[in-house]
């Protein structure tokens, strides 16, 4: 077991101070839970424990010697961190991933060793996914990547686990699997654990010692019935609710009282005219948003609107805003967010990261969480799309003084509208010169051409296949037109009628085919048309020498009607291919290129971002 301690602990982000003279020990061997209201400073307090970031003042101990003091691998012998959304490289396994727990312990020249593998394979037994570790990381649900970023930290076999927010984004079932693994890692080997959460409920059950934090300071620590109380609610989280036992655990149980119901009084120790007002939070000090978020909320407007046949229209945004976006580089299938209008907005929600906004650093990237919570017919509704190009102001082709980005939309409506589905498409039908809208893009002066909204990534490749429908036209026509002379291939694209074929222009050696449904089945001319290819130019298309994943391996199975189909790769060979479109065609020919053809995973990116017959959410 091992004790950490703050003392006197101030911590910032450049000049502005969101832990202020802060004092905490986590307890030996028991499970401390620090909660708080977003912006609180509990997850600086946790980068503050972990030395992630170096106090302003102040020192962490461990076992009585400072953090800083410690080599890294000695520090990471004794002490394991679990951060927000943690990040794999693509194509790691679970049992490559966890084996990277035992990196402290390997000395200069490493050597596995019977220990190391000991240590490995009781991680994966303790969070359950022994039987997991040959599949991919990206392969696995929420619930499961959690728990082998645990067996990770497990395998690191630290005397100390600190975990940030683990159960964020996890459904309630995968919420108290991963808690559960934690404590039973406490209770057998007796970690001592600090976690920062956000439910209370959830920190009321599994805490053995529960700490508050508001405004960077401690509110109130101790046992979680000693904590939690409707006056700590109320000033920390500023709710009105009544505590209640759990009818299962017997710990104290926050049952918020609705707005149409009157609030409890709060029951201060203190004489209420002598009390002390709480402390406020410092006044933040905001930064530049150009300087500080990766993403920029442009507001654009509609110049001009193009027919393309009769299932898309090019519709043609400007604005001022629009020299801070882009990667520095051709677009290709960049990704953006539009925000299709809501009947009855009452403000910008995305004004913190306009262009010429300030920013919390600390809260900001809390913003997505915040704007779910907004009624649909207020905020909008958020919806993906692709730039099909994007000309820098005073270009020829522009028709404003401003830069410009083309954006083709997809017409599929629904016979009968329904709340919530088909909001592009019946916005863009009735686009005008003049509407205007928000995007969501990237900011040029923080991203390069490796920013994640692109997923076209050929490497090495000198043949490439482009496979998708409609949906995926805006991208594969963007693709074209950067690919240079040197490469050759093809590119098949499935559309509903003859009308909806465009005049694609590329200096590649790619060649272009054009499939039109005219009625039949979607994506069945699609999937005959790549299984001939392949059967064809079987010479070059074929995987490359020493290549791995493929030789008909099984392909583990994803439930299109549950979850997205989303597998991208950076090629390494001299073939890849790149699929879009619907789900269910994409999941068929992912199946006959990687397994009945022996493709290697690494050189094809399969995106199956819609379903057929399933509402958009």
């Amino acid at each position: 077991m091992a004790r950490i301690e703050a003392q006197h602990l101030h911590l910032a982000y450049d000049r502005r101070e969101i832990v202020h003279d802060l004092s905490l020990t986590l307890p030996e061997g028991k499970v401390t839970i620090i909660v708080g209201a977003n912006g609180s400073g509990k997850s600086t307090l946790l980068r503050g424990l972990s030395r992630l970031l170096p106090p302003r003042s102040g020192q962490v101990l461990l076992d009585g010697r400072d953090l800083h003091s410690l080599r890294g691998k000695d520090l990471a012998r004794r002490l394991g961190l679990l951060p927000q959304s943690p990040i794999a490289p693509d194509g790691v396994t679970v049992r490559e991933l966890v084996t990277r727990g035992r990196f402290p312990h390997q000395g200069l020249f490493p050597q596995w060793s019977a220990q190391d593998e000991q240590a490995v394979a009781d991680a994966l037994a303790a969070t359950r996914t022994d039987t997991l570790q040959d599949r991919l990381l990206e392969e696995l649900s929420g619930g499961q990547r959690q728990r082998v970023w645990i067996a990770m930290a497990l395998a690191q076999q630290t005397e100390v686990l600190l975990l940030d927010e683990p159960t964020t984004f996890l459904d309630v079932t995968h919420q108290l699997e991963v808690l559960d693994v934690v404590r039973d890692l406490n209770h057998q080997r007796g970690t001592t654990v600090g976690i920062v959460l956000h439910d209370l409920h959830l920190a009321a059950r599994y805490a053995d010692h529960l700490v508050a934090v508001r405004a960077g300071e401690i509110h109130s620590q101790g046992t979680p019935a000693e904590v939690i109380t409707e006056q700590m609610a109320h000033e920390v989280f500023a709710l009105d609710a009544h505590i209640a036992p759990d009818p299962v655990t017997g710990t104290p149980m926050v049952l918020p009282l609705g707005r149409d119901r009157p609030a409890r009084p709060h029951h201060h120790q203190e004489d209420a005219m002598t009390a002390t007002a709480a402390p406020q939070a410092e006044a933040a000090e905001l930064v530049p948003a150009l300087e500080h978020s990766p993403m920029l909320a442009f507001e654009l407007t509609v110049v001009a609107r193009a027919p393309l046949g009769a299932s898309l229209v090019r519709l043609t945004f400007a604005g001022p805003d629009l020299v801070h976006f882009g990667t520095n580089s051709h677009p290709l299938d960049l990704r953006i967010k539009l925000i299709v209008p809501g009947p009855t907005p009452s403000a910008d929600h995305f004004a913190a990261v306009r262009p010429g906004a300030l920013l919390d650093p600390a809260t900001h990237t809390d913003w997505y969480r915040s704007w779910l919570q907004i009624d649909p017919a207020d905020r909008g509704w958020m919806r993906t799309y692709t730039v099909r190009e994007a000309r820098a102001a005073g270009h020829p082709g522009n028709r404003t003084e401003h830069p410009e980005i083309d954006v083709d939309m997809v017409l599929h409506l629904d016979p009968e509208p329904r709340p919530g589905q088909g909001v592009a498409a019946r916005w863009a039908l009735g686009a005008q010169v003049g509407d205007t809208l928000s995007m969501l893009g990237p900011n040029r002066h923080l991203v390069g051409p490796d920013y994640g909204g692109i997923e076209f990534r050929p490497g090495s490749a000198r043949t490439v296949l482009l496979v998708g429908d409609e949906t995926a036209l805006p991208a594969i026509g963007a693709i074209l037109e950067a690919l240079p002379a040197s490469i050759g291939g093809h590119a098949v694209i499935e559309v509903p009628d003859v009308a909806d074929q465009q005049q694609l222009l590329t200096r590649s050696g790619v060649e272009v085919t054009w499939l039109p449904r005219a009625g039949r089945p979607h994506g069945q001319l699609l999937d005959a048309a790549v299984r001939r290819l392949m059967s064809e130019n079987a010479q070059a298309f074929r995987p490359d020498a020493g290549a791995v994943g493929g030789g008909g391996a099984a392909l583990v199975d994803v439930d299109v009607d549950e979850t997205i189909l989303w597998e991208t790769a950076t090629g390494h060979g001299t073939f890849y291919a790149w699929l879009a479109g619907e789900a269910g065609v994409i999941k068929a020919l992912r199946r006959h290129l990687v397994t009945e053809l022996g493709l290697d995973r690494a050189q094809v990116s399969f995106m199956g971002y819609w379903r057929a017959g399933r509402p958009e959410n």
